[in-house]
């Protein structure tokens, strides 16, 4: 019909060999057609990919999901038995946090806030262990102290470095 619409009707040869390409399709057939009518098209063309609107993420699947959350769960167990064991002191590690937490703020994906609470926790955790003075000397840290933990962090880590 839309052929004819368009006054460029089908031959039979042309017929058979459009059927032909229509058949490598299979299930999406229908919108292999219905998106060469909607774009004015006189041939049959592989899907195109819809256009997200500008701010829309793409959905995942739950293989990908399922993937991504074992690549995530993977590679913090993996930088948690590296870290134990490449840099023995707590102010090292909080050296290496800064360095990841800057990396971190720069790069945007769809698990960049997991990550971030994430390094939250291992800071928190090393924060404990660190000597205060040490950490309060070093204005990297502090800002960092600052921006996961506020002012009354920041209050903390001096009160123990007084003390």
């Amino acid at each position: 019909m839309y052929r004819k619409a368009i006054k460029k009707p089908l031959k039979e040869a042309t017929l058979h060999a459009a059927a032909l390409k229509l058949s490598k399709y299979g299930d999406d057939q229908a919108e292999v057609v219905d998106q060469s009518i909607a774009n004015q098209w006189q041939g049959l063309f592989d899907l195109q990919k819809k256009k997200l609107a500008p701010g829309e993420k793409p959905k995942k699947t739950r293989e990908q999901v399922a993937a991504d959350d074992a690549y995530w769960q993977a590679s913090v167990q993996r930088a948690e038995k590296n870290w134990s064991e490449t840099i023995p002191t707590a102010f090292g590690r909080l050296k290496l946090c800064d360095a990841l937490w800057a990396r971190y703020t720069i790069e945007v994906g769809p698990d960049t806030a997991e990550k971030l609470d994430w390094l939250k926790g291992v800071v928190a955790r090393n924060l404990r262990e660190a000597e205060a003075k040490d950490v309060e000397n070093d204005p990297h840290l502090m800002i960092m102290v600052l921006c996961f933990f506020g002012p009354a962090g920041v209050k903390r880590i001096k009160e123990r470095a007084a003390a």
